[in-house]
């Protein structure tokens, strides 16, 4: 064989592994979950739920009927209904992701969190998130899921632009009540 022939198909090769390589999803692609993208105001489904997020705001004092607490937090407000069945429709995951770290919303004031779900009838409330002051700096992805492992669940997405979020010295939970539209 001619030795520019035997170097051409030697970089073709490496060439085509290289490739693969790139193509090649790596080892959590099989159990990524499915997420549903969802924007402010407008309603997005999943497997068992549906969600819609009215608003978001952050401040250095969240409040929540007796309960108060300093810090850097960030609320967000929605209706969330169960879809189909109200067999396990309680809203498991609420998280905010910054830069790859995963703030789970607090479970100390009365919120949406581990709120049980009618079919039909959607609750709305709010999810209130510490953060550290300097995570507000960067965006942030809103997840919410009916189960706490979301490998191949559903799971809602709503992109949060930390920095533009309306400010205020004392941001107030919502209050746990049926939704009304």
């Amino acid at each position: 064989m001619k030795p520019w022939l035997v170097w051409t198909t030697g970089i073709a090769l490496v060439g085509a592994a290289w490739a693969v390589l790139l193509v090649t999803p790596d080892d959590d692609a099989g159990t990524e979950p499915f997420t549903v993208s969802a924007v402010v105001g407008e309603r997005a489904e999943a497997r068992g739920f549906e969600a819609i997020v009215t608003d978001a705001r952050r401040g250095a004092r969240a409040e929540a009927g007796g309960w108060a607490a300093d810090g850097t937090w960030v609320v967000v407000d929605l209706e969330i209904a169960a879809v189909g069945s109200e067999n396990g429709a309680v809203l498991r995951t609420a998280q905010l992701v910054v830069d790859g770290v995963i703030y789970r919303a607090s479970e100390r004031p009365e919120s949406l969190l581990d709120s049980d779900l009618a079919v039909g009838l959607a609750r709305s409330g709010s999810l209130a998130f510490e953060l550290p002051a300097d995570a507000v700096s960067a965006p942030a992805t809103l997840q919410l899921a009916l189960a706490d492992d979301t490998r191949l669940d559903d799971v809602v997405e709503l992109p949060v632009d930390l920095p533009t979020l309306p400010s205020a010295p004392t941001v107030e939970l919502l209050p746990n009540d049926w939704a009304t539209s």
